[in-house]
C-alpha cells in the first residue's frame, strides 16, 4: 500500500476530475454506489477526492465501489497510487509491463460489465425492479467476496480471541490451525 500523501492527492484529483467529466455531483455518485448495495456518502466521496491518506495503511473500503461506479477498471487505483499518469490510466492505456491480475482485481474489473448487462436487459424489456435487485445482489456478492471477514479462514478464532499470558493457544484454536495448515479447513 502506498503511504505517499502526494500519490493519494493525485488519486483524489483523478476521481474528482472523472466525476466532473461525467457531469455528476458527489451526491449523485454516492447514490449510484448505494443503489448497488454499497455504503458511501457524499462526504466520504469528498474525503476520497481530497486525497486523504488512509490511517490504517489499507485502502478505504469505500474506494473501489466508488471508482467502479465511475466505470474504472480493477487495478486503476493501484496504478495511479504507483505513480502512473491518471490521464493515461483512465484512457485505458496499459502499462509497459502488465502485472498478473489477482482474482480480487478481476472481480472489480468485471463489475462495470455486470451493470451494463443489467441496463441492457431493461432496454430489452426487463423490469427496472429486476435490474435494481440484480445490481444490489451483484454488489452484495462483491462485498461478500472481498470483505475481510470472508478471508479469515481457519485462523479467525486464534487471531481475535484473547489469551491470558502464559496460557497458550486454546485446544479448539489449535485444532483449527492444524486443519488450516494441513489443507483440511
Amino acid at each position: 500500500m502506498n503511504h505517499d500523501a502526494d500519490a493519494w492527492a493525485v488519486l483524489g484529483r483523478a476521481i474528482r476530475s472523472d466525476r466532473n467529466r461525467q457531469g455528476i455531483n458527489r451526491e449523485q455518485l454516492a447514490k449510484r454506489v448505494r443503489e448497488r448495495g454499497g455504503d458511501v456518502s457524499a462526504r466520504t466521496i469528498g474525503s476520497l477526492e481530497r486525497g486523504v491518506e488512509p490511517k490504517r495503511g489499507a485502502k478505504p473500503p469505500s474506494l473501489e465501489p466508488t471508482v467502479a461506479a465511475l466505470g474504472w477498471k480493477a487495478g486503476w487505483t493501484d496504478r495511479i497510487l504507483g505513480g502512473e499518469d491518471p490521464g493515461a490510466v483512465l484512457e485505458g492505456v496499459e502499462p509497459e509491463s502488465a502485472e498478473e491480475v489477482t482474482p480480487r482485481q478481476r472481480l472489480y474489473e468485471l463489475l462495470p460489465s455486470v451493470y451494463e448487462f443489467a441496463r441492457t436487459a431493461v432496454l430489452n424489456g426487463a423490469p427496472v425492479e429486476e435490474r435494481d435487485a440484480f445490481e444490489v445482489a451483484a454488489q452484495r456478492l462483491l462485498n461478500a467476496a472481498t470483505s475481510s471477514a470472508g478471508r479469515q479462514g481457519g485462523y479467525a478464532l486464534a487471531a481475535y480471541r484473547p489469551h491470558a499470558a502464559g496460557e497458550g493457544v486454546p485446544a479448539d484454536d489449535a485444532a483449527r490451525i492444524r486443519e488450516a495448515l494441513n489443507g483440511d479447513g
